[in-house]
């Protein structure tokens, strides 16, 4: 029997695009899944559509509603609503493809791991296909950038980031948005909640933490679409120039330092210990 899957869903004021959301859903290929919705008390139609949704589906949907208290919260919220020892992320605007529970469910299975992430298309407000853009250019592809292989699967290890481009993935997420993820809920047990004080790097700043326990399988395949508009959070973070970057480099440094290499960790000594920054230098000085 296939093992159950939940597909948790935060939400807020989101009719705009929610219908298409919920539509993948509805499509999957992958038949044993509940639905976890976590409303952050929208004032729009959110939640008469995800009503209307779960009067018209065969698999179990859960509506919650939810305090606000950051979207971290929210989404650490459907997972601890959910019955599932799988959780799949899908985000109210974005789009799964049919198949796409079914391929992460073989390729955790087949590889024995606790968590996969695939690439994914990115979309506009239209759902049209996003080919050009200063944005697309700087993130269609998250892991090619950090020296990741782009076209077949790559299981990623705290092993492998002495090898991959140190001053990428201590800015930018490497990994995907929790839309493209599947994981199971062992993971969460063990890693924990989301930060919620985090705005912008609180999806990357996980995976650090996962990826600290864990592997994570990267899957070649798009089969998640990802929306890029105006509206959505993370654009306005982007236009905002938000920077959370020292709390990336707060987990490189405290739980993955010994697997950045050798260069990035004396770069990071002579940073936090000025006096050994300066005994660096002298010795350089000494001994050219």
């Amino acid at each position: 029997m296939e093992k159950l899957v939940s597909i948790c869903i935060p939400t807020y004021n989101g009719e705009k695009y929610l219908q298409e959301a919920l539509d993948s859903v509805k499509a999957q290929t992958y038949k044993n899944i509940e639905v976890i919705v976590s409303d952050n008390q929208s004032k729009d139609k959110t939640l008469e559509i995800c009503e209307q949704f779960k009067s018209e589906v065969d698999f179990p949907v859960f509506i919650h509603s939810h305090t606000q208290s950051g979207i971290g919260e929210n989404w650490n919220n459907t997972i601890e609503k959910s019955n599932g020892d799988y959780i799949k992320f899908l985000f109210q605007d974005d789009i799964l493809e049919k198949n796409c529970v079914e391929v992460m469910m073989q390729y955790l299975a087949q590889y024995n791991l606790q968590a996969v992430v695939s690439k994914r298309n990115i979309i506009n407000a239209e759902s049209q296909l996003v080919t050009e853009g200063s944005w697309f250019n700087d993130f269609n592809d998250l892991q090619k950038p950090a020296g990741i292989p782009t076209d077949e699967f790559y299981i990623f290890s705290k092993k492998n980031l002495k090898n991959l481009n140190y001053d990428r993935y201590l800015v930018n997420n490497i990994v995907g948005e929790p839309c493209v993820s599947l994981f199971t809920k062992n993971v969460f047990k063990k890693v924990g909640r989301f930060d919620s004080n985090l705005k912008q790097a609180l999806d990357y700043v996980y995976w650090l933490r996962v990826l600290a326990k864990y592997d994570i399988g990267i899957i070649p395949e798009k089969i998640v679409k990802f929306r890029y508009h105006s509206e959505q959070t993370s654009n306005q973070n982007y236009l905002n120039n938000l920077n959370e970057e020292q709390f990336i480099s707060k987990i490189l440094h405290n739980d993955l330092l010994f697997y950045i290499g050798s260069k990035n960790i004396k770069n990071h000594l002579k940073q936090r210990y000025p006096l050994l920054k300066r005994l660096v230098a002298l010795r350089y000085r000494i001994f050219p």
